[in-house]
């Protein structure tokens, strides 16, 4: 069924009046865009839904496609490429180079790009940017150069002189209702030119049109949405005044020499049966007949033939009315059905089903300490996995770890059941040069606004063979290349309420292709406070996995010794006013209380941070016996850690917080929490209660959780935690899977 379904990606209204029955006839399903830009609409553009009712495609679908514009100078949205790939095998477009760019990269299916003629000699060839068309050569094997005039193939070169496919424009019915309805009673002579106040070409036509023919009465038709001050200029005619013109003019003059387009205005003068003098030369002259009686290939001539007209020389009228009939010939609902039926329809009939191909992910870490939270970026990307080979068995994932974070070999063998392969990576800064070089090197051409742009480099292909990539992290810090289309995963926007979200991680968030997050909380922050759409972000289940070799630290966990705090280093002052706290407690209480606080987020000043840190520790005698700091641990320790707390305290926001939460339940520890609405749905998510305080508005809070009698409090407060899913049941796999199959 997909052969008889075609996109239409033209939207012009005379040529979609004629061209849209014709394929209607020869027993196409049509599409047409709905959406369009302003400058089509004011250059004879139009919509229709006529054809919405030949579609058997589903009435959500057709609603997406209805609302989504192809003219626009964006990337094509996921959920539009998988709509046009999954019901459509046939694409026709204009030369709107946006329309063929996002098609002739994410379309997988036949290309017919309409060429109507240009003005003088120029090629289509010359007016395509270099990428686009490499691309094209590329995709050759489905890419057709659907030319309506015999003679515009001539000047080409490349993919359009080789997939050249001769598909001519007819005129629509409405044209043929004066048809031999002239009877030039008015001794007038009529010309077009449009848009003089607007164009300098326009003007100039104009100009040298007052000039020739200074000695007949004329009307110059044609918009003028300037107006002109001369009032044989008619400015915007209805149809039925347009119609009056050419029943009752006496002749028309055509003045293009134009080889290779044309006006519809002379052809409608033809059909009401008024004589056209045109120039030799013209597409007139060379679609025309032996005998051309209308044809001038002088401007002197022309003024003769007109004078001979106007004087009332019916012989001469009548021969050339006679010699239209061969032009117009060439533009009849029989010539042109004659014409596809020999030319398009065998490419259709022939062509294979565009082939689905497997699906390439790069998933990519930029957490530039993730070692303690490696079981869980596991288990993440082992989902992630079996999700999309559900949807193709062929389908493939690499995951891509920062260089020296972790030994390949070892630390991820869990994947190599899933088969996902396991690369290690730089993220480097690539300058403005090198990301226009790499850009030439895949055909594309894309704004560029920034001096430098990340780049993951693994000193190979650097991941342009893979189809797209995805970013398990939102810390990058500079503008990823827009050489590829990507995704990236952000858990909540926490970090906003601390310091001000970077222009440049809002802009990664804008180009990225889609999306993912855990929470709806997240997905409304992202669409109102950063003007996010909504319809490229996707929500994945939060994924909880069990720790390696946990049956030993589930043991441990009656051990409980210590309090944990999770804290992080990019907020010191923060850390120094609980350490102020924690030192008022002891002081106030006599207490063996041990403390432990885990340091996240140990970037460049992180070394410094904990040194001051210690210091303060070792310092203070009310606490450097009781507390301890720890960072940069293993995923062994870190589960240790969890597995004896007495309870987890986070007074603030940190990344992968729910991998956090979600270990701490696991070994069913009291949760104190900052209070934050995200952390809400986590509290569904994982079937139990935190305990949730105002850290940011209160003051010694952290004096108040320790001062409290902690046996009476975990006995009152109970945990009884509901029975999660496990991440690795079908459950999970089908939802992923669900998740991929909408957005690809």
């Amino acid at each position: 069924m997909l052969k008889k379904r075609v996109l239409w990606i033209l939207n012009h209204d005379t040529l979609g009046k004629f061209e849209l029955p014709l394929m209607r006839d020869l027993g196409f399903e049509i599409f047409t865009p709905k959406s369009v830009t302003k400058e089509i609409l004011q250059a004879s553009g139009s919509v229709t839904y006529e054809y919405d009712t030949t579609l058997t495609i589903p009435e959500e679908d057709l609603k997406i496609l209805n609302q989504y514009n192809f003219y626009e100078n964006e990337e094509m949205p996921f959920y539009i490429r998988k709509i046009i790939n999954s019901y459509f095998d046939i694409a026709i477009v204009m030369f709107d180079f946006y329309a063929i760019k996002n098609l002739v990269y994410y379309f997988e299916g036949n290309i017919f790009a309409r060429a109507f003629g240009l003005g003088q000699n120029h090629s289509y060839v010359s007016i395509t940017e270099e990428n686009l068309f490499l691309k094209m050569e590329q995709i050759k094997n489905r890419f057709w150069f659907s030319h309506c005039y015999q003679n515009i193939k001539d000047i080409e070169s490349g993919v359009y002189k080789e997939k050249a496919v001769f598909m001519p424009l007819g005129l629509p019915e409405e044209f043929y209702e004066i048809e031999n309805q002239w009877n030039g009673k008015q001794n007038k002579l009529l010309f077009f030119c449009s848009r003089i106040k607007i164009f300098n070409d326009a003007e100039r036509i104009y100009n040298e049109f007052k000039k020739n023919f200074s000695g007949f009465d004329f009307l110059i038709a044609g918009n003028q949405p300037v107006p002109v001050d001369d009032n044989r200029v008619t400015g915007f005619l209805e149809r039925e005044e347009l119609n009056a013109l050419y029943r009752e003019c006496k002749v028309m003059f055509y003045h293009s020499t134009y080889p290779r387009h044309l006006h519809y205005h002379p052809l409608e003068a033809m059909i009401a049966g008024m004589p056209v003098i045109y120039l030799d030369g013209g597409l007139l002259s060379i679609l025309g007949g032996k005998r051309q009686t209308g044809c001038a290939k002088t401007i002197k001539e022309a003024q003769s033939k007109v004078k001979r007209i106007l004087d009332g020389d019916e012989q001469f009228i009548e021969w050339i009315r006679e010699d239209q009939k061969e032009i117009l010939y060439k533009f009849s609902y029989e010539y042109n059905r004659l014409e596809w039926e020999e030319n398009f329809l065998p490419i259709i009939a022939s062509a294979e089903p565009a082939a689905k191909s497997p699906i390439t992910l790069a998933v990519f870490i930029t957490d530039h300490e993730p070692q303690h939270h490696k079981d869980d970026y596991s288990k993440q990307v082992e989902l992630l996995s079996k999700g999309l080979k559900k949807l193709n068995p062929l389908n493939n994932v690499t995951l891509n770890i920062l260089s020296e974070k972790f030994d390949i070999e070892s630390d991820f063998l869990e994947l190599k059941e899933p088969k996902v392969g396991i690369r290690q990576y730089n993220l480097e800064s690539f300058s403005l040069e090198a990301v226009k070089d790499s850009l030439h090197l895949t055909f594309r051409q894309e704004p560029l606004w920034f001096d430098q742009y990340a780049v993951p480099v693994d000193h190979a292909r650097n991941y342009i063979n893979t189809d797209y990539w995805l970013f398990l992290n939102d810390n990058i810090e500079q503008p990823i290349i827009p050489i590829k289309s990507y995704g990236i995963y952000i858990e909540h926007l926490g970090s906003r309420f601390y310091e001000t979200y970077t222009s440049t991680k809002i802009y990664n968030l804008k180009m990225a292709t889609f999306i993912l997050t855990n929470s709806v909380h997240t997905k409304n922050e992202l669409i109102n406070h950063l003007g996010i759409n909504g319809d490229k972000i996707l929500l994945l289940p939060p994924i909880n996995a069990e720790p390696k070799d946990h049956l030993p630290l589930l043991i441990m966990s009656h051990l409980s010794d210590h309090i944990l705090i999770e804290l992080d280093l990019d907020q010191p002052e923060s850390i120094m006013r609980l350490l102020n706290d924690i030192s008022d407690y002891f002081r106030l209480f006599n207490s063996d209380q041990k403390i432990k606080l885990h340091l996240n987020n140990n970037g460049k000043n992180g070394v410094n941070i904990i040194n001051d840190i210690n210091l303060y520790i070792n310092d203070n005698e009310l606490l450097n016996e009781k507390v301890i700091v720890y960072s940069n641990l293993g995923s062994n320790e870190y589960n240790a850690l969890y597995a004896t707390a007495k309870k987890i305290i986070f007074p603030h926001h940190l990344k992968n917080m729910f991998f956090k939460l979600s270990k701490a339940h696991f070994f069913s520890k009291l949760i104190i929490i900052n209070e934050y609405p995200v952390y809400k749905e986590y509290e569904k998510d994982l079937g139990c209660s935190f305990r949730f305080m105002k850290f940011q508005s209160k003051s010694n809070v952290i004096l108040e959780i320790l001062s409290e009698d902690l046996t009476a409090r975990i006995e009152e407060e109970k945990i009884i935690c509901e029975q999660i899913k496990d991440s690795s049941s079908e459950w999970y796999i089908q939802k992923i899977s669900e998740m991929w199959r909408k957005m690809l």
